[in-house]
């Protein structure tokens, strides 16, 4: 992440299956598992306004007929809400609210606007209508782990941006169920240099955004993940003039020039995403001699009005894998364009004969040719804004001590199967035994910020046990709660392993609590064989021994791999580990360097590990490789990662010692950068197994940079290819791709009696000396 933290979706599981799904293993067209996703609806609700919260009319006399000009009073709640002291939450109920100028939160001090959220009854009822300057800024959002939720902002064809991140840096932000409509940028991350970074967009529509939807302008505008938006009408969907941001189960239709447009060079990925009748999905011709790494794997890309569906450009490289084109009728190919660098196609399927041009290092294999009659056009069922219910609340005097919580989680736990709330306004609840949830409860538990500054939980208990303690089957919602768990765990959930049960996290942020007290694991997953566990848009990753850890995940109860989409962390010394058998997937997350840790990987033990368009930025050392398998007895696969030496000239490397006989990795698509020149695949890859592991470098290149810095200008070149090494058969690549089509993109379904469904959304963890910030076991017992 850019700054370190402050303190030291659908039915349970809706798919589509795809007409092309990614290779399977053992075969060439199999049974992959299905990769796309739709939703009617889910668990997830709205509940609030809460008495801590203040409200826009009551409290600020703002009249909300669409008439009355509201500005001075939106501005006279944000300006109170900046210095959030006496509240934390700005509540907008129904209503069309005129504003003539730009509304801001312009932050002064470091603590202004931290840990906010501004939040409206709802997007269809609650509006914002720009009746200022043509080309003006409706409102500038200058926060961070802060919140904006449930409102419609509308351009009137007049407005420039609607929605403004900036001017100071910030992070750990959650822009959801906003509808941009009618201006030239419905969403723009920066308004000036600092960076907008890690920021989920949520089910938001952008409407008619002449411009674009949603655009990142600075450089250090990174990690902006948009899940399940509309984009309709727009010029571009995303447009990138610097920075990045990924696209996951996103609906494009009838964008003017593209549905995704860069103009700078990062870490890209594009998944389960629909685009219908737009110009093309995107032109990424460029004269880049540099390489934009790239996953655009599961999409379903229909009728498209240009020369073409895509037309990779820049030294990527690139993985297009399980993606449905679908050219309109009469159209002849091609429809893809391939870069003149590297790329891997595996799985795809097109409606044209001679549908892709090739160019450059490639591979392809298991692509087909279907009739058009064969590829459905409906549109996937996107996730609906929450509902906004109306729950029995028990409400918690702030700052109370643990006992008046837990009496208030009591009184919750006897309206099982109402899904009683029970609310902590902002302060700090001092606890000294671990906060109970029974099995079956399914009450939630409610805070108004997750940050240090709002819903605080700090133990104080006895060293290594629980904060809170949910025992399995769980049915429990955390939210907006920020846990300081001391010298213990911060959440332990036990039993929780039944099979479909369903573990969904979205935007949890687990950390250690210091450089010399540091926490175990962030997230730990034990012995669960059958609960799909789901982690969106994670984040923290500072001062811990590993911030995700699988073991005893064999596949055997039918559960898919763990899965991470979307995060940020700091470099913890092993972000990733699996054990006995432990499965994970990985896609989308930056490793920002943080600390002197020259090593990003260390296997040794059995499971299953798959990364894609990942970047892992480290102090590499001579002595250390970036990834290491030492006698590691499973697979690791690695694709279009960046793999990025920060402050150093040693290459970062892969290296495979030990016994290899049961080990397999592909490492392949991959950008590796350097600093210095007269680097070889020698330097990057070293298989030193015996016997020999089932092992390849595939279609990697490098970026060279040898006198440091980001201007392509001093570099002597940009790309320069990799030679491939070890041997990748068709059959070892099916089996490296598997775990990719197991993609599920799942929202939180209604509690079943007896199986677990646990949502957490926004909690902060923070774990102490040997804990876990997020500890999910099988049984109620200790570790297995």
């Amino acid at each position: 992440m850019r700054s370190a933290p402050l303190l030291a979706v659908l039915l349970a599981l809706l798919l589509l299956v795809p007409a092309a799904p990614l290779p399977a293993a053992g075969g060439r067209r199999g049974a992959a598992p299905p990769t796309r996703a739709a939703v009617a609806s889910s668990a997830e609700e709205f509940v609030g306004p809460f008495p801590s919260w203040a409200d826009v009319k009551r409290d600020y006399g703002a009249v909300g007929d669409g008439k009355a000009d509201d500005t001075a009073a939106l501005q006279r709640a944000l300006d109170d809400l900046r210095e959030h002291q006496r509240f934390h939450v700005l509540y907008l109920p129904a209503g069309t609210y005129r504003v003539t100028r730009m509304v801001s939160t312009l932050r002064k001090a470091h603590t202004d606007c931290l840990g906010v959220a501004v939040i409206g009854e709802d997007p269809a009822t609650t509006r914002l209508l720009w009746d200022g300057p043509k080309g003006g800024t409706l409102f500038r959002y200058d926060a961070w782990y802060s919140a904006f939720r449930r409102l419609t902002l509308d351009g009137a064809g007049r407005a420039g941006v609607c929605l403004a991140y900036g001017e100071s840096f910030s992070t750990y932000n959650e822009t959801s169920d906003v509808v941009f409509r009618d201006a030239e940028v419905g969403m723009r991350m920066g308004t000036g240099e600092p960076g907008q970074a890690e920021n989920a967009v949520l089910r938001c529509r952008f409407l008619r955004c002449s411009k674009a939807g949603l655009t990142t302008v600075n450089f250090n505008s990174m990690d902006i993940w948009a899940w399940h938006c509309r984009f309709e009408d727009c010029g571009y969907g995303l447009l990138n003039e610097a920075g990045n941001f990924h696209a996951y189960g996103c609906l494009f239709l009838r964008s003017r020039v593209m549905d995704v447009g860069i103009r700078n060079l990062m870490v890209f990925s594009f998944v389960n995403n629909t685009s219908v009748g737009s110009r093309c999905f995107l032109d990424w011709d460029s004269a880049f001699s540099w390489g934009a790494q790239t996953s655009i794997t599961g999409n379903r890309i229909l009728d498209t009005t240009g020369d073409f569906a895509l037309r990779l450009g820049s030294a990527g490289p690139f993985l297009f894998a399980g993606n449905t084109l679908r050219s309109r009728p009469g159209k002849k190919g091609p429809e893809v364009v391939m870069t003149w660098a590297d790329q891997l196609f595996a799985g795809n399927t097109y409606t044209v004969p001679g549908a892709v041009k090739e160019r450059g290092r490639f591979r392809r294999l298991d692509e087909r040719v279907v009739p058009r009659s064969a590829v459905s056009g409906a549109l996937p069922l996107l996730p609906q804004t929450p509902p906004h219910r109306q729950r029995q609340v028990f409400e918690v005097p702030a700052s109370s001590g643990g006992e008046a919580v837990q009496k208030a989680l009591d009184s919750a736990t006897r309206l099982r199967g109402r899904r009683p709330v029970v609310h902590l306004p902002a302060g700090t609840y001092v606890l000294r035994a671990a906060l109970r949830i029974p099995a079956g409860c399914d009450l939630q538990l409610v805070g108004d910020s997750g940050a240090e500054t709002g819903t605080v939980l700090r133990w104080e208990g006895p060293a290594g046990q629980p904060a809170l303690l949910l025992e399995g089957p769980c049915h429990a919602t955390l939210r907006d709660l920020y846990v300081a768990a001391g010298g213990g765990t911060g959440i332990r959930v036990t039993g929780c392993d039944q099979p479909g049960g369903r573990v969904f996290g979205d935007q949890v942020n687990l950390n250690g609590s210091g450089a010399e007290n540091k926490g175990a694991s962030g997230l730990r997953v034990d012995g669960l064989l059958s609960t799909d566990v789901q982690m969106r848009c994670l984040q923290g990753g500072s001062d811990l021994n590993a911030w995700v850890s699988v073991a005893g995940r064999n596949g055997r109860g039918g559960a898919a791999p763990v899965a991470v989409y979307c995060g940020a962390t700091g470099t913890s010394d092993q972000p990733y580990l699996v054990e006995r058998g432990g499965r994970l997937l990985v896609r989308s997350v930056y490793h920002e360097v943080s600390g002197q840790s020259p090593q990003a990987l260390l296997l040794r033990d059995s499971g299953s590990l798959s990364i894609d368009a990942t970047r892992f930025s480290y102090a590499t050392s001579a002595d250390r490789p970036l990834i290491a398998l030492e006698g590691f007895r499973g697979d690791l696969t690695l694709l279009t990662c960046l793999l990025l030496p920060v402050g150093t000239e040693f290459p970062a490397r892969v290296e495979i010692r030990g016994d290899g006989s049961r080990c397999r990795a592909l490492v392949g698509a991959n950008c590796f950068w350097q600093n210095r020149l007269g680097v070889t695949t020698a330097d990057v890859w070293r298989d030193a197994s015996s016997p020999k592991a089932q092992a390849a470098l595939l279609l990697s290149n490098m970026d060279l940079n040898p006198k440091g810095g980001d201007d392509p200008a001093k570099a002597r070149s940009g790309y320069e290819a990799l030679a491939d090494a070890g041997a990748a058969s068709d059959a070892f690549l099916r089996r490296m791709l598997q775990p990719l089509g197991q993609t599920r993109l799942w929202e939180p379904a209604p509690p079943r009696p007896g199986v677990t469904s646990l949502q957490l959304h926004r909690v902060m963890v923070t774990a102490g000396r040997g804990g876990t910030g997020l500890e999910l076991r099988a049984s109620g017992g200790p570790e297995s």
